[in-house]
C-alpha cells in the first residue's frame, strides 16, 4: 500500500482526509458488516502529484487569475469549467503514478466493470454533500479506461457548480482537492435510495426504487416507486406507484443506455414487502453507524442487498444553487424540453406577441391604458419566468455537446465544437440580413438615401422597412422608427459581411460521428443536432422573449406620454405610472440617485484581462452603451463597449469593430453573434463601462482575451 493508492480493506481513521468522504463512509460501513462492493481509492496524493509532475498546477493557477469567481455569472462558470476539463483530458498522467495505481489494482478487478466514483474531503459530510455536483463514471472496463475516468473525476472538481457550491459555503477554491473511488461495479435488479428520516417529515422514512440500475431515477429520468414507512414502527404508511414503469437503465457497451422495459417488468412492483422492510432496517442501522439521518443508494442482486454509499441528509440548500443545479439536464431531458419549446412555448410566445401588437392604445381611455400596462406586465413576467425555469435550462444541450466532442476528440481548443453548432441560422442574423438588404438598397441609390434622411419612405424600401417594423419594431430595444432609420443610413455608409468559418465543419462533423459506431454514432448524431438546436434557441429565445417585452414598454412609454401632458416629465416606476393614470391628482414620488462615478486612470494605457470570446485583434474608438438609447449612436468601426448585449441589442453589431461585454462566457449573446460576424469580442471584464469612456482609443485582443485603453 502506498499513500496515492489504498485498498478498502486498508484504510483506516488517519485516511479520512485523503481518501475524502465518500470512500471513508464506505469504510464505516464495511466495519459494521454491511455488505459493500468491492473497491480502492486513489487519494487526494495522487491528484496532488499529478498536477506537480504534468506542468496543470501551474495552468490552473492562471485560470483563477482570469476572473474573481465570486463575480462570474453561470455563463462564466460554465466556461471555466469547460477549459479546465480540457486541460485535464489533454494532460497525460506521469508513468510513475500510472505503474502506482496498476500496481495497487486489486487483479481482479482488471477484467470486470467498474464504478469511478468522486470522493473529496469534505463530500457527503453533515454540512456539505456536495451531492450531484462531482462526476460518476459507470460501466467502465480495462486500466486505460479507468485512468481516463480517475482524470475526469478530478476534472469535475472544477465543474461550474462545484465551483458555485464552495464559493458559496466559503471554501478555499484555488486548494481544494480529490479522491477518487474505484468500486467494482453490481448490476443489479432493482436499484433505489432510501431517505433515513424523509427530509419532509421527520417522523417517515422514505424509499424510492426502480427496476434497472440507479443512474435513471437520480437523474430524474426514471420515474420510481416510492413507499412511505413509519420510521418507529417500520409500517408502510404509503406507497406510491408511478404513472408508468415504462424505462429501464441497462448496461451497454459506454456506460449505461435507456431501453424499454420488458412487458413483464411493467406490471410488477420493484420490491417485496419483505425487501422494503429490510431496505428500512439497513437504513436505520446507518443512521446509527453515523448519529445521522442518512441518503443512501442501494441496489439487489440475486437477493442480497449492496449498499452503494451513505451520506448525511442536508435539509437547507441555497435558492441560487437549487436553480443553477437545475441548469445541468440529461440528453433525454433535454430531448424532451427542446419538444416543448419549439412546439408550446415559441408558438405560444409569437401568438401572444401578435395578440399584444394588435391592440391600439390610442384607443383607450386613461383607467383601460393603467389596466393594460398592468396586465402586460404580468404577461411579461410570466414568460420571463418561462425563460429562466425552460429556456435557460435547454442552453446546456450545447454545452453536453460540447463536453462529448472535447472528451471524444481532445482537442487543443476547448471551445473548437462551436465550429460544429454554428452551422445554424440564428433569428438575429436573419433579422439584421433585412436591415442590411435596406442599407443596401440606399447605398446603391443616393436619391432614395435624400429621400430616407428626410423621412420620406416609399416604394420597395417602405415595404421592407414596414415589415421589419412588424415583425421586429416593437422588441425591448427597438421601438422608433426614427432610430431605426437612423441605424440604416449608419449600415448604409459600409458594405457589411458575415464572418466565415474557414474549418471544413462537414469534415469535422465526420470526424466526431467517426468515433462511434452502430446505435452509439446515432445517439452521437442525435447529440449534434441537439446541441445546434440548442445554440440557436439561445439567441432566438430571447428575441421572442424581447417582443413580448416590446410591447409592455411601448405600453408604459404611452402612459408616461399621457403623464408629461400634466406635466410629469422626470422618470417614474412602472407602478406609478399605473397610480397616476387612476388618479389625476396623484404625485407620483421622485427617488433621488446618486451617480456613481467610478474613478479612471487617464494618465496612461491601461490594459485589462477578459476572456478570448471571438478570435481576430482590433483598434478603434470605443463606444460605451450605458442606455438602451446609447444603440442607435453607434458609427461603422466603433468598439461596442457595454455591460451585456441581449439578442434584441443585436442588431447594431453589424456596425460594431470589436466588442467588449461585462459579462463573460463564450456562449453568451454577444460572443456568439461575434464570432457570426467574424467580430473580436473580449468579455468577462468586470466594471468594463466604467473603464472605457466613449470616445478612447482602444484595442481589443480577441485571441488572448485582452483589452488595451489608449490614453495620453
Amino acid at each position: 500500500m502506498t499513500d496515492l493508492v489504498i485498498p478498502m480493506e486498508e484504510i483506516r481513521e488517519e485516511h479520512m482526509n485523503i481518501v475524502g468522504g465518500k470512500a471513508y463512509s464506505l469504510h464505516r460501513l464495511l466495519e459494521n458488516d454491511f455488505r459493500v462492493p468491492a473497491y480502492f481509492c486513489v487519494t487526494t496524493d495522487a491528484y496532488n502529484k499529478f498536477l506537480d509532475c504534468s506542468g496543470l498546477k501551474g495552468k490552473l493557477t492562471i485560470e483563477f487569475a482570469r476572473k474573481d469567481f465570486s463575480k462570474m455569472r453561470w455563463e462564466e462558470m460554465w466556461d471555466a469549467g469547460l477549459r479546465i476539463r480540457n486541460m485535464f483530458m489533454n494532460t497525460p498522467m506521469p508513468a510513475a503514478l500510472v505503474d502506482t495505481i496498476k500496481a495497487q489494482v486489486p487483479k481482479n478487478l482488471f477484467k470486470r466493470s467498474v464504478v469511478v466514483r468522486s470522493s473529496a474531503p469534505g463530500e457527503d459530510s453533515s454540512k456539505t454533500s456536495f451531492a450531484g455536483l462531482h462526476e460518476s463514471y459507470v460501466n467502465v472496463t480495462g486500466i486505460e479506461e479507468i485512468l481516463e475516468n480517475i482524470k475526469l473525476v478530478w476534472a469535475s472538481l472544477w465543474s461550474d457548480a462545484a465551483i458555485l457550491y464552495r464559493q458559496e459555503l466559503g471554501l478555499d477554491i484555488e486548494h481544494s482537492s480529490m479522491a477518487v473511488m474505484v468500486q467494482e461495479m453490481i448490476e443489479g435488479n432493482v436499484s433505489g435510495i432510501v431517505f433515513s428520516t424523509d427530509p419532509n417529515n421527520a417522523d417517515k422514512l422514505t424509499i424510492e426504487a426502480i427496476h434497472g440500475l440507479n443512474k435513471g431515477l437520480v437523474e430524474g429520468d426514471v420515474e420510481p416507486d416510492r413507499w412511505q414507512l413509519d420510521k418507529l414502527s417500520g409500517s408502510i404508511v404509503q406507497h406510491i406507484v408511478p404513472s408508468s414503469r415504462d424505462r429501464i437503465v441497462s448496461l451497454s457497451k459506454k456506460g449505461t443506455t435507456m431501453g424499454s422495459i420488458p412487458q413483464l417488468l411493467s406490471h410488477k412492483t420493484p420490491l417485496t414487502t419483505d425487501e422494503v422492510k429490510q431496505i428500512y432496517e439497513m437504513a436505520l442501522s446507518s443512521e446509527k453507524t453515523f448519529g445521522l439521518p442518512q441518503d443512501m443508494e442501494w441496489t439487489i442482486i440475486n437477493n442480497e442487498l449492496y449498499t452503494l454509499q451513505s451520506r448525511p441528509i442536508t435539509n437547507v440548500q441555497n435558492n441560487e444553487k437549487q436553480w443553477y443545479m437545475s441548469l445541468k439536464r440529461t440528453f433525454e431531458n433535454l430531448k424532451q424540453l427542446r419538444d416543448r419549446i419549439e412546439q408550446d412555448l415559441i408558438p405560444a410566445m409569437i401568438s401572444q406577441s401578435n395578440a399584444l401588437s394588435g391592440l391600439n392604445l390610442n384607443e383607450l381611455n386613461n383607467v383601460e391604458l393603467a389596466a393594460e400596462i398592468s396586465r402586460r406586465q404580468e404577461i411579461y413576467q410570466k414568460w420571463d419566468e418561462v425563460y429562466t425555469r425552460e429556456f435557460i435550462p435547454f442552453a446546456h444541450g450545447m454545452r453536453l455537446f460540447g463536453q462529448v466532442y472535447n472528451d471524444v476528440v481532445k482537442p487543443q481548443d476547448p471551445y473548437e465544437f462551436v465550429d460544429l453548432l454554428a452551422d445554424s441560422k440564428l433569428l438575429s442574423i436573419r433579422r439584421n440580413g433585412q436591415l442590411e438588404h435596406m442599407a443596401e438598397l440606399i447605398r446603391k441609390d443616393t436619391a432614395l438615401r435624400r429621400k430616407v434622411e428626410n423621412g420620406i419612405l416609399e416604394g420597395k424600401f417602405k415595404e421592407l422597412f414596414d415589415n421589419f417594423m412588424d415583425n421586429f419594431g416593437r422588441s425591448a430595444y427597438v421601438a422608433e422608427e426614427n432610430d431605426i432609420i437612423r441605424l440604416i443610413l449608419e449600415l448604409g455608409v459600409a458594405p457589411v459581411s458575415i464572418g466565415t468559418n474557414s474549418k471544413d465543419v462537414k469534415k469535422m462533423e465526420m470526424d466526431f460521428l467517426s468515433n462511434f459506431k452502430d446505435e452509439e454514432r446515432e445517439w452521437a448524431s442525435q447529440l449534434l443536432d441537439l446541441g445546434r438546436a440548442s445554440y440557436r434557441l439561445r439567441d432566438d429565445d430571447n428575441i421572442y422573449l424581447g417582443r413580448i417585452e416590446g410591447q409592455y414598454l411601448s405600453s408604459v412609454r404611452d402612459g408616461k406620454l399621457r403623464l408629461e401632458e400634466r406635466g410629469i416629465k422626470y422618470k417614474i416606476e412602472t407602478c406609478e405610472v399605473i397610480a397616476a393614470l387612476l388618479n389625476d391628482t396623484y404625485i407620483p414620488l421622485v427617488k433621488q440617485t446618486q451617480e456613481n462615478v467610478l474613478s479612471k486612470q487617464k494618465a496612461r494605457d491601461r490594459q485589462i484581462q477578459g476572456q478570448p470570446a471571438g478570435k481576430g485583434s482590433v483598434t478603434g474608438i470605443a463606444r460605451v452603451i450605458n442606455e438602451n438609447t446609447d444603440l442607435f449612436n453607434i458609427h461603422a468601426g466603433e468598439i461596442l463597449v457595454c455591460d451585456s448585449i441581449d439578442p434584441n441589442m443585436t442588431f447594431v453589431i453589424p456596425l460594431a469593430g470589436g466588442i467588449v461585454e461585462r459579462r463573460g462566457g463564450m456562449l453568451i449573446h454577444g460572443a456568439i453573434i461575434a464570432r457570426e460576424y467574424g467580430i473580436p469580442c473580449v468579455t468577462g471584464i468586470p466594471d468594463a463601462t466604467g473603464i472605457i469612456e466613449t470616445g478612447d482609443e482602444v484595442t481589443v485582443d480577441g485571441n488572448l482575451g485582452i483589452v488595451v485603453i489608449h490614453r495620453h
